[in-house]
């Protein structure tokens, strides 16, 4: 069996990760100085309740080390394997996971192993990994799954809102002067995800009229959306999700949802609040 591997800016339920035994790499965390590894030493909420105190978190890459032992322990038990890596466009972690596969390819010639760009995150990621997972089950070829996924990573849409631009200010990825006029007038950014990077597509004014404006883009570029798993992740407002969910469900009809809190490196860059939906678009049929 063909065995999946993440890292930590892949939003799955627990369950899903404990019944298929998939193995997630910890990015690292950074607060007030202290060095953390992701959902490993330190947890979402806590990361969280940093930032309700203003903390601003840094975020780097895996230790390396971790990536040798997970590919070793892989490859000494003859395992082949996927590691749907988190966008190479916002992070440096695919290109490292690729430099280190390269010796092992070399040690271990016999083994199937490949790093794909997901050209995602959050649970876009987790959604890839989904379907990853039915392919596997499906007793597809590694190269048939290889080809595959990378056909879905062109095809997974990720639509999202933050709440407060002053986390964008503190991060640097917004002029002070540009925050404070968002924020008096309640301007919301819609952002998506173009070919691995973050765009904002949409300026809305008012909290409910961005939520309906989301679900109007996952309109019009969703494909059989009843019939697929809507993702929604969210930072620290269990609410707002529901309220997401809802006007999926009222507008699109949709019933079967994957609900996680965003994870606390793409948190680290967002902010409290925000709100994403995750599913595939018309180019990705459904399985």
């Amino acid at each position: 069996m063909i065995k999946i591997m993440v890292d930590s800016t892949c939003d799955l339920p627990e369950s899903i990760i404990k019944t298929y035994d998939i193995r997630v790499l910890p990015l690292k965390i950074s607060l007030e100085g202290k060095e953390y590894r992701d959902k490993e030493t330190i947890q979402v909420d806590e990361v969280y309740a940093a930032m309700r105190r203003g903390i601003i978190p840094r975020t780097s890459l895996p230790n390396p080390r971790d990536i040798y032992a997970m590919f070793e322990d892989y490859c000494t038990k003859g395992q082949d394997f996927i590691y749907l890596a988190f966008s190479s466009a916002l992070s440096g972690t695919c290109q490292l996971a690729c430099s280190i596969l390269k010796e092992f390819k070399a040690r271990y010639p016999l083994i199937n192993m490949k790093v794909i760009d997901t050209k995602a995150g959050s649970a876009a990621t987790g959604l890839i990994a989904l379907r990853t997972l039915k392919l596997i089950k499906s007793g597809c070829s590694f190269t048939g799954i290889v080809e595959k996924v990378q056909e879905l990573a062109k095809g997974v849409e990720h639509i999202f809102t933050v709440a407060d631009l002053n986390w964008l200010v503190k991060g640097g990825r917004l002029s002070k002067a540009k925050g404070l006029i968002g924020s008096i007038l309640d301007i919301k950014p819609i952002i998506h995800v173009n070919d691995g990077y973050m765009e904002v597509i949409k300026k809305v004014r008012g909290g409910k009229k961005v939520l309906e404006t989301i679900v109007d883009i996952m309109a019009e570029r969703g494909a059989s959306l009843k019939n697929q798993i809507i993702g929604i992740s969210y930072a620290a407002d269990a609410a707002i999700s529901e309220q997401m969910k809802e006007l999926i469900r009222e507008r699109l009809g949709c019933n079967n949802f994957m609900i996680n809190k965003i994870g606390s490196v793409l948190a680290a860059h967002l902010g409290i609040g925000g709100v994403g939906v995750f599913f595939f678009n018309k180019n990705v049929p459904v399985l």
